[in-house]
């Protein structure tokens, strides 16, 4: 009966042990995007502004990877805006970490530091890859961003999003 016992209890160790090593295992071979809380990684939706278009939507991929550099990789997706036109997309943020966006310091994202337009086709439709080098931002701050597109002619707003809140990781 003792060695049932013992039989029963090394066999759940083992069990264990095996579903701890296969998930450490399946942790390490995930996408090198950093975790989820807290917020490293956004997906940030885009809406009409009341003077833009009526179904003008946008979403944008905000993913920093766990990697040793600070860089933050922004896809860009819009629809239903005016045909073969072209969009920047800005953000402002703000270190008051409270749900509500104040921040007035609208940076027109693209390359790093070099503004690329988002270009509609014929339907209104466009896409843009876009990154931002965050080096000189210290790790683990945490800071309100919000996000608009802009007529890259008149640099009127068609497109906002609501207040989210970012870390920087690394």
């Amino acid at each position: 009966m003792r060695l049932l016992k013992l039989l029963a209890v090394l066999a759940a160790l083992t069990t264990v042990a095996v579903v701890t090593a296969l998930a450490g295992r399946a942790d390490s071979v995930g996408p090198p995007w950093g975790p989820a809380t807290p917020n490293f990684n956004l997906e940030v939706v885009l809406r009409p502004v009341a003077s833009g278009p009526d179904n003008g939507f946008g979403l944008v991929k905000f993913r920093q990877p766990k990697d040793a550099l600070k860089i933050v990789n922004l896809d860009v997706w819009v629809r239903d805006l005016a045909p073969n036109h072209s969009y920047y997309l800005q953000r402002a943020t703000d270190s008051n970490v409270d749900d509500a966006c104040t921040g007035t310091n609208w940076l027109t994202l693209g390359q790093g530091l070099v503004p690329e337009a988002i270009a509609t086709d014929k339907r209104g439709t466009g896409r843009a890859r876009l990154f931002r080098d965050l080096a000189a931002v210290p790790l683990g701050m945490q800071f309100d961003i919000q996000f608009r597109v802009i007529d890259a002619m008149t640099s009127v707003v068609v497109l906002e999003s609501a207040c989210y809140q970012f870390t920087v990781s690394q």
